[in-house]
């Protein structure tokens, strides 16, 4: 009986997992199948740089067919980041609460809760490093626009104190030669 459980929440813990992974993947730009292809592609570039041509006079052959170029991969927005780490807090507190159900009830041992507690505080650990990084790309993004602002400021204020630039008048002569006029001739003519 209790065996039969432990299979159960096996599969219930990696249906919790693969389930939403197998929803939201993206074959082209899916982990596994990313590095695989460029794995392919890595060999494929050896190999033609290896390769010695044979004939000197063969033609060269054309390519099989065109590669289709690889789909641009949607930015992460900072929503989608927290909707992604509230998904896995909700479903491993879920599952948490599963495990301390069944074994309450006495169904499962007690060391089933273990896994469960261990993957949520694992995660509330990685969170916490998570909100930490987030932190303190804010406060260098703040950094940054004030080091901007204060050499704006700094900027205008120089271009303010600076000396005016001295204006040349130009003088334009009363007579401008024209070659065309009747009693004038070009140099060499």
């Amino acid at each position: 009986m209790s065996s039969a459980v432990l299979y159960l929440a096996i599969v219930a813990v990696w249906a919790i997992v693969l389930v939403p992974m197998w929803l939201r993947r993206d074959t082209e730009n899916a982990g596994i199948t990313r590095l695989l292809h460029k794995r392919a592609d890595e060999l494929d570039g050896d190999e033609e740089t290896t390769e010695a041509p044979q004939d000197a006079e063969e033609e060269p052959q054309e390519a099989d067919e065109p590669q289709e170029a690889p789909r641009p991969r949607r930015p992460v927005t900072r929503g989608a980041v927290i909707a992604r780490r509230r998904r896995r807090t909700s479903g491993l507190t879920a599952l948490l609460v599963t495990a301390v159900a069944l074994v309450a009830s006495g169904v499962l041992p007690w060391w089933s809760a273990l896994p469960p507690t261990l993957l949520l505080a694992g995660h509330l650990t990685l969170l916490r490093v998570a909100v930490g990084m987030d932190a303190a790309r804010r406060r260098a993004a703040a950094e940054a626009r004030a080091a901007a602002r204060a050499r704006a400021i700094e900027a205008r204020r120089a271009e303010q104190e600076a000396e005016p630039a001295e204006v040349i008048e130009l003088v334009t002569p009363e007579e401008v030669f024209d070659q065309y006029a009747d009693d004038r001739r070009a140099v060499g003519e």
